[in-house]
Protein backbone atom coordinates (compact mmCIF):
# COMPACT_ATOMS: atom_id res chain seq x y z
CA UNK A 1 0.00 0.00 0.00
CA UNK A 2 1.22 3.63 -0.99
CA UNK A 3 2.03 5.78 2.09
CA UNK A 4 -0.31 8.93 1.68
CA UNK A 5 1.38 12.17 2.13
CA UNK A 6 -0.62 15.34 1.32
CA UNK A 7 0.94 18.20 0.03
CA UNK A 8 2.41 20.79 2.83
CA UNK A 9 0.35 23.89 2.91
CA UNK A 10 3.94 25.57 2.21
CA UNK A 11 3.71 23.78 -1.18
CA UNK A 12 0.12 24.01 -1.96
CA UNK A 13 0.73 28.36 -1.10
CA UNK A 14 3.86 28.20 -3.16
CA UNK A 15 2.02 26.45 -6.13
CA UNK A 16 -1.01 29.19 -6.48
CA UNK A 17 1.61 32.01 -6.02
CA UNK A 18 3.61 30.67 -9.10
CA UNK A 19 0.31 31.24 -11.26
CA UNK A 20 -1.75 33.74 -11.16
CA UNK A 21 -5.09 34.28 -9.87
CA UNK A 22 -6.39 35.16 -13.75
CA UNK A 23 -4.89 31.61 -14.89
CA UNK A 24 -6.24 29.80 -12.25
CA UNK A 25 -9.78 31.19 -12.54
CA UNK A 26 -9.24 30.44 -16.27
CA UNK A 27 -8.74 27.71 -15.74
CA UNK A 28 -9.78 23.47 -15.99
CA UNK A 29 -7.86 21.31 -13.93
CA UNK A 30 -6.54 18.31 -13.70
CA UNK A 31 -5.50 16.84 -10.13
CA UNK A 32 -4.12 13.11 -10.46
CA UNK A 33 -3.21 11.27 -7.56
CA UNK A 34 -5.79 13.72 -6.04
CA UNK A 35 -5.15 12.38 -2.23
CA UNK A 36 -7.47 14.43 0.17
CA UNK A 37 -7.33 16.98 -2.24
CA UNK A 38 -5.40 19.16 -0.54
CA UNK A 39 -4.42 21.09 -3.66
CA UNK A 40 -7.42 21.13 -5.44
CA UNK A 41 -8.72 22.54 -2.65
CA UNK A 42 -6.22 25.70 -2.74
CA UNK A 43 -7.07 25.75 -6.33
CA UNK A 44 -10.38 25.88 -5.76
CA UNK A 45 -10.56 29.45 -3.72
CA UNK A 46 -9.69 31.27 -7.01
CA UNK A 47 -12.35 29.98 -8.62
CA UNK A 48 -11.36 27.98 -11.63
CA UNK A 49 -13.61 26.94 -14.10
CA UNK A 50 -13.57 22.94 -13.15
CA UNK A 51 -11.23 20.70 -11.58
CA UNK A 52 -11.27 16.42 -11.76
CA UNK A 53 -9.55 15.03 -9.66
CA UNK A 54 -8.28 11.23 -9.92
CA UNK A 55 -7.91 8.78 -6.83
CA UNK A 56 -7.99 5.45 -6.24
CA UNK A 57 -7.42 5.20 -2.65
CA UNK A 58 -11.46 4.71 -1.46
CA UNK A 59 -10.90 6.93 1.96
CA UNK A 60 -9.27 9.42 0.02
CA UNK A 61 -12.08 9.39 -1.86
CA UNK A 62 -14.42 9.51 0.90
CA UNK A 63 -13.02 12.51 2.05
CA UNK A 64 -13.16 13.91 -1.67
CA UNK A 65 -16.44 13.66 -1.86
CA UNK A 66 -17.68 15.65 1.56
CA UNK A 67 -15.35 18.34 0.08
CA UNK A 68 -16.15 18.63 -3.59
CA UNK A 69 -19.13 16.07 -4.75
CA UNK A 70 -21.75 18.87 -5.95
CA UNK A 71 -18.56 21.39 -6.75
CA UNK A 72 -16.08 18.92 -8.89
CA UNK A 73 -15.71 16.01 -10.64
CA UNK A 74 -14.53 12.95 -8.83
CA UNK A 75 -12.99 10.11 -10.54
CA UNK A 76 -12.16 6.77 -8.83
CA UNK A 77 -9.89 4.64 -10.38
CA UNK A 78 -6.27 4.42 -11.71
CA UNK A 79 -4.94 7.06 -13.04
CA UNK A 80 -2.76 5.05 -16.11
CA UNK A 81 -6.63 3.94 -16.99
CA UNK A 82 -8.59 6.92 -16.26
CA UNK A 83 -6.65 9.66 -17.83
CA UNK A 84 -7.11 7.97 -21.74
CA UNK A 85 -10.77 7.80 -21.21
CA UNK A 86 -11.13 11.49 -20.76
CA UNK A 87 -12.53 13.34 -23.75
CA UNK A 88 -11.18 16.77 -22.78
CA UNK A 89 -8.35 19.08 -22.70
CA UNK A 90 -6.66 20.82 -19.07
CA UNK A 91 -4.84 23.66 -19.15
CA UNK A 92 -3.49 23.00 -15.70
CA UNK A 93 -2.77 19.61 -14.44
CA UNK A 94 -0.76 18.47 -11.39
CA UNK A 95 0.86 15.23 -10.60
CA UNK A 96 1.62 14.12 -6.94
CA UNK A 97 2.43 10.15 -7.36
CA UNK A 98 3.67 8.52 -4.11
CA UNK A 99 7.95 9.96 -4.10
CA UNK A 100 8.95 6.13 -4.22
CA UNK A 101 7.20 5.63 -7.63
CA UNK A 102 9.62 7.74 -10.04
CA UNK A 103 7.00 8.22 -12.40
CA UNK A 104 7.79 11.65 -14.09
CA UNK A 105 8.39 9.63 -17.88
CA UNK A 106 5.55 7.62 -17.65
CA UNK A 107 3.02 10.53 -16.67
CA UNK A 108 4.56 13.06 -19.26
CA UNK A 109 4.19 10.57 -21.56
CA UNK A 110 0.46 9.53 -20.93
CA UNK A 111 -0.72 13.25 -20.22
CA UNK A 112 0.80 14.03 -23.85
CA UNK A 113 -0.12 10.49 -25.53
CA UNK A 114 -4.09 11.20 -24.49
CA UNK A 115 -4.01 14.98 -25.51
CA UNK A 116 -5.14 16.06 -21.92
CA UNK A 117 -2.90 18.87 -22.05
CA UNK A 118 -3.56 22.05 -24.47
CA UNK A 119 -0.82 23.89 -25.44
CA UNK A 120 1.11 26.06 -23.27
CA UNK A 121 -0.38 24.18 -20.89
CA UNK A 122 1.32 23.47 -17.11
CA UNK A 123 1.99 20.05 -15.97
CA UNK A 124 2.90 20.69 -12.00
CA UNK A 125 4.71 17.60 -10.45
CA UNK A 126 5.02 17.57 -6.94
CA UNK A 127 8.39 15.06 -6.16
CA UNK A 128 10.97 13.76 -3.77
CA UNK A 129 13.52 16.89 -3.29
CA UNK A 130 16.43 14.18 -4.59
CA UNK A 131 14.46 13.40 -8.03
CA UNK A 132 15.92 15.97 -10.63
CA UNK A 133 14.05 15.70 -13.54
CA UNK A 134 15.20 17.12 -16.74
CA UNK A 135 15.23 20.64 -18.01
CA UNK A 136 12.78 19.33 -21.63
CA UNK A 137 11.19 15.93 -21.76
CA UNK A 138 9.58 15.56 -25.11
CA UNK A 139 7.46 18.66 -25.66
CA UNK A 140 7.46 19.78 -22.28
CA UNK A 141 9.91 22.56 -21.32
CA UNK A 142 10.64 22.83 -17.66
CA UNK A 143 9.87 26.69 -16.65
CA UNK A 144 10.35 26.32 -12.82
CA UNK A 145 12.01 24.20 -10.18
CA UNK A 146 11.90 24.99 -6.24
CA UNK A 147 13.01 22.76 -3.25
CA UNK A 148 10.46 23.16 -0.19
CA UNK A 149 11.57 20.66 2.53
CA UNK A 150 11.70 17.31 1.11
CA UNK A 151 9.83 18.13 -1.49
CA UNK A 152 10.50 19.64 -4.88
CA UNK A 153 7.90 21.16 -7.53
CA UNK A 154 9.24 21.08 -11.23
CA UNK A 155 6.81 22.78 -13.50
CA UNK A 156 6.75 22.00 -17.10
CA UNK A 157 5.29 24.08 -19.91
CA UNK A 158 4.07 21.86 -23.26
CA UNK A 159 5.65 23.77 -26.40
CA UNK A 160 4.43 21.82 -28.46
CA UNK A 161 0.44 20.26 -28.98
CA UNK A 162 -0.45 16.97 -29.07
CA UNK A 163 -1.30 15.28 -32.12
CA UNK A 164 -4.93 15.57 -33.37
Amino acid sequence: MDYMRPTTSKVRLAITSMLSQELIEKSKILDIFAGIGSVSEEFDKFGPKKIVMIEKNLKNIKVLEKKFKDKHEIKKGDVYSLVPKLNEKFNIIFADPPYEHREFPRIADLIFESKTIEEGGLLIYEHYKDYVLPDQYTDFKKVRDKKYGDSRLSIYKLIGEPNE
